[in-house]
């Protein structure tokens, strides 16, 4: 029916609110149209060849939770401002309506900003948009300049259509409501529906959950009917709360599957000097003969060839603050926000600095970033190591060539090999470097001519590649250097090739480890499944340390596991772990795995063998895996002591 053919009443209702229906509508519009473009951009990073749930009964279901999640973020950001609206009758002037109109614009813009900004940051951490954006938020903002111009293009087009229609809608809005029409009815209507609320709270806090509708879809497509701004402000209202705790086990149980505190054996008799290269965002491909993405690294290539290398390792998650807290102190991350930036910080755990110190090492941490940037200070002074260098140390810093993120490598080593010489041995060293982040800036002096093949991730690991070569050939003239041990480590994986991807559950992860003995120069390559959490222990039993430590890996020198697992966290509904042979993901949400791979046969992953019966030993084993791990976090987090 027509608005001609309405009654009156019911006509003058329409009219006097049409602007506002018209401005949900629009903004619904352009909130699913960006949630188009999230999906076909970002679908290789989401989904895998297996993939087949998305025919027409999935596609109604992504359109129904895209829609429900859309509406209800417009819902809750505009019907506060329409209540204060209402308010603003009892106002005289016109300041009120003006300031209303202001937020009305703002937040409106601000929900598209965070959607359409998701369609590329998705692809660093996988996920939507959450708390974690707080900790690196100058980041983003400071590479803006530097994303694809259509991108660019993108978010100020939608911005700019957004503040239009809507200062163009809710001043239509604003006429029929100071009329003294019908307007207010939508506002009224408003204010019922919050007052009967508590009515209906179990109900509602289900629905206000950003993955409530994992009871009907995976968590693969959940990722793609999320609107960013709910899981932001999600994350944010969670983020002082703890994790999900689920008592999967009895706890002896548990302790046998995952016992956390151990004892591990020392690798050498003497004390070694120990430097650390934390690698950011280098994937496993570089190194990989069979890759496409195989980096010519004359260092590397060399260096592994007197080295130990460990083919089979595994990241925790996609973040740099979550690598950093799995590597150095064997800890997951359960949360969006940093551990470090947590109420979780006095939880029980072996401070590698203060461990380090029982055998008289001085340690320190050296990066070209500016200072605390990712909160890396804290996390530092938070883990026990004596000393935290950053850009601001360098001398002259101001005017050396600087990556987008901070001072580039081959600098930042000089400045990191004075600070080796003059300090007391034995050390322990680590160094951050950043001129692989992001958007790999190279410096004019590196002008090395590349294959046509070549992306930019693989331009800026041969520089990492050269500056390294330059720190050895002079740290080898130094009397400690023969006394050292190197351990290489990427802090998580990252696309080698934004056009060409190939991310699943397991190439998605997989990372370089090298650990390079200056006194032996014996070179092994090792297949062994091994992850970051691996790292502290293998430090610590290289120093002698000869206390128990609390670890969620063990040590890299270690032989003797012969059945290794790693955990990784895809998202806060999706966690992994995988064995020599298999990969299982579970969801916390449904309390259940979600797919089961025999990635070693299936590589693409293309065959999801969950619900085979010959698995089945395989399914329950790696449940249970999974199960302790969660269950041995979430109590360490809490405080409590079963170690």
């Amino acid at each position: 029916m027509s608005s001609t053919h309405l009654p009156s009443p019911l006509k003058n209702t329409w009219q006097d609110n049409k602007a506002f229906v018209l401005l949900i509508l629009s903004q619904l519009l352009i909130l699913s149209v960006l949630k188009i473009i999230f999906y076909y951009y970002n679908y290789p990073f989401i989904f895998s060849r297996s993939d087949t749930e998305n025919g027409m009964f999935g596609l109604l279901q992504l359109i129904k939770w895209s829609v429900y999640f859309d509406l209800l973020v417009l819902l809750l950001v505009n019907i506060p401002l329409l209540f204060l609206l209402q308010l603003s009758r009892l106002v005289s002037g016109q300041l009120a309506p003006v300031l209303i109109i202001f937020l009305f614009v703002t937040l409106n813009s601000l929900v598209v900003l965070l959607n359409c900004a998701d369609i590329f940051y998705f692809r660093f951490h996988y996920q939507r948009a959450n708390a974690d954006l707080l900790y690196v938020l100058k980041n983003p903002f400071s590479q803006f300049l530097h994303l694809d111009p259509r991108m660019i293009i993108t978010i100020l087009l939608f911005i700019f259509f957004t503040v239009f229609i809507t200062r163009l809608l809710f001043k239509g809005f604003l006429r029929a409501f100071h009329s003294g029409g019908r307007a207010g009815l939508v506002t009224l209507l408003s204010i019922l529906a919050i007052i009967a609320l508590p009515f209906y709270r179990a109900r509602l806090e289900r629905a206000l959950v950003p993955n409530y509708p994992l009871t009907e879809i995976s968590s693969k497509q959940l990722l793609v009917v999320q609107n960013s701004f709910h899981t932001f402000l999600y994350s944010v209202f969670r983020g002082s709360q703890e994790p999900f705790r689920n008592d999967y086990m009895p706890i002896p149980e548990c302790d046998s599957l995952l016992p956390t505190r151990k004892y591990l054996a020392p690798s050498r008799d003497t004390h070694p000097n120990i430097v650390l290269f934390i690698m950011e965002s280098v994937p496993y491909d570089f190194f990989d003969p069979n890759s496409p993405y195989k980096v010519d690294m004359p260092f590397f290539d060399s260096l592994i060839k007197k080295s130990t290398f460990y083919n089979n390792a595994f990241c925790f998650a996609h973040q740099s603050n979550k690598g950093i807290t799995a590597i150095l102190a064997a800890l997951p991350t359960l949360q969006d926000i940093p551990l470090y930036h947590s109420s979780y910080i006095n939880m029980a755990f072996t401070h590698i600095g203060s461990a380090l110190r029982q055998h008289q090492y001085h340690s320190f941490f050296c990066i070209g970033d500016d200072y605390d940037n990712f909160g890396f200070a804290k996390c530092v002074r938070w883990m026990g190591i004596d000393d935290y260098y950053c850009r601001d140390d360098i001398p002259g810093s101001s005017k050396l060539p600087a990556h987008t993120m901070g001072i580039h490598d081959e600098y930042v080593f000089d400045f990191m090999l004075g600070k080796v010489n003059g300090i007391s041995k034995p050390f322990f060293a680590t160094n951050y470097n950043i001129s692989t982040h992001y958007p790999y800036d190279l410096p004019p002096s590196f002008n090395k001519k590349f294959p046509s093949g070549y992306t930019s991730p693989m331009k800026s690991m041969s520089y990492y590649d050269q500056s390294l070569h330059h720190f050895f050939n002079e740290a080898q003239k130094e009397n400690w250097f023969r006394n050292t041990v190197f351990i290489f480590c990427s802090d998580h994986w990252l696309v080698p090739d934004d056009n060409k991807t190939n991310f699943n559950a397991v190439s998605g992860y997989r990372i370089p480890i090298i650990i390079y003995d200056a006194a032996a120069g014996e070179g092994k390559t090792i297949s062994r499944h091994v992850s970051q959490f691996d790292v502290m222990g293998t430090i610590l039993s290289l120093s002698g340390y000869p206390d128990s430590i609390i670890s969620f890996g063990g040590s890299l020198m270690d032989t003797a596991n012969n059945n290794p697992v790693s955990f990784s966290r895809a998202n806060s509904n999706l966690y992994q772990v995988s064995d020599s042979a298999y990969i299982l993901g579970f969801n916390p949400s449904r309390n259940s795995p979600e797919f089961l791979f025999h990635y070693t046969l299936d590589p693409d992953l293309q065959n999801n063998v969950l619900a085979a019966d010959s698995v089945a030993t395989v399914r329950r084993d790696l449940t249970k895996k999974m199960q302790a791990f969660l269950q041995k976090a979430c109590i360490q987090y809490n405080g409590e002591k079963f170690y």
